[in-house]
């Protein structure tokens, strides 16, 4: 689960890049010399582009947040087992140690 939340936080950090790249293009293209208000193609996949981009990293982002949350469930699953494991292996030694030998001299008919 762990290398799973890393994999996940490796993921999103590696969207950043092109993240910036893309911004970079359109901020570029917004600030030339001589622009018109037009939009081409270039531009309309430079915006779809970043779209998929932001898509992408909340997409991610949410799988992160699910496996967090998945994490800190089994983590408390767990503790809650350790805590039931040891109320039962105390319970075992006190019936070994103190009923055991209560039980053996009682005569039973």
């Amino acid at each position: 689960m762990n290398e799973n939340i890393a994999a996940l936080k490796e993921a999103i950090r590696l969207k950043d890049s092109p993240m910036k790249v893309a911004h970079m293009r359109l901020n570029t293209r917004a600030y030339r010399p001589n622009i018109e208000l037009v939009r081409d193609p270039v531009q309309y996949g430079l915006v779809e582009e970043v779209a998929q981009i932001t898509d992408s990293v909340e997409a991610l982002t949410s799988k992160l947040n699910e496996s967090n949350t998945k994490l800190r469930n089994l983590e408390s699953n767990k503790k809650a087992l350790e805590e039931d494991i040891a109320v039962k292996t105390n319970s075992l030694n006190i019936d070994q140690s103190q009923c055991l030998r209560l039980r053996k001299t009682l005569v039973w008919r």
